[in-house]
């Protein structure tokens, strides 16, 4: 049986709004690897073809591969497509893994967060205000932009880490497996008035997606 917080057949509608609000800014910032590549071929043409590499280029290339990469982690959690590597987690029964993963996420991701966050924002606080530019001198100027990327990463993946961690213990409170979750979710729907439920309840309370096929 297939994990179930990974199944397509359910959604939790804040972790849906959560998700989609990263996901929104991060898919943004992914055309930046396009540009990354317009610089590159630019850069390689220029040293290879005409000897005459440009040092703004050079560092032009990992300041856009930066910006990617950072916003590349927040969207990684949504997607939970981080590479994992473990012997024992795999192994476990689908309420044990739900519950290592919510001690994960608050006593190793959410702290990492915090740690990363309240130095980048001080890392780049004395950028901005030394106005800090390329060590070479012509190198880009204003250096406080690309480190801002870091603060403003970590709070998107603060975002991502508080829905899947929501996401986690509804579906620790709620499941067991996917067929007991489908047969708790009809009969609480017929039991319950959609009119008398608070607009918080309906934004934590997982709902089974609606689907075509006949067999549902």
């Amino acid at each position: 049986m297939s994990h179930i917080s990974k199944s397509k057949d359910f959604h939790i509608p804040i972790v849906g709004c959560l998700n989609g609000f990263v996901q929104r800014i991060t898919k943004t910032f992914a055309w930046f690897n396009v540009v990354l590549i317009c610089v590159i071929i630019l850069q390689v043409t220029l040293r290879y073809g005409f000897h005459r590499g440009l040092v703004p280029l050079e560092e032009l290339m990992w300041h856009l591969y930066c910006v990617t990469f950072m916003f590349g982690i927040a969207y990684c959690v949504t997607v939970d497509s981080h590479i994992r590597v473990d012997l024992l987690h795999a192994n476990l029964p689908k309420r044990w893994q739900h519950i290592f993963e919510i001690l994960g996420i608050l006593f190793l991701l959410l702290p990492v967060i915090y740690i990363l966050f309240d130095h980048s924002l001080d890392w780049w606080w004395r950028s901005f205000t030394k106005d800090e530019g390329s060590q070479n001198p012509t190198g880009l100027p204003n250096r406080w932009i690309i480190k801002s990327v870091v603060p403003l990463t970590m709070i998107l993946l603060f975002i991502a880490s508080v829905a899947r961690l929501i996401e986690e213990w509804m579906l620790l409170k709620h499941f067991r497996n996917w067929k007991t979750a489908r047969i708790y979710f009809r009969k609480e729907s017929e039991k319950v008035d959609p009119s008398q439920v608070s607009m918080i309840a309906k934004l934590f309370h997982p709902q089974i997606k609606k689907r075509n096929n006949a067999n549902e």
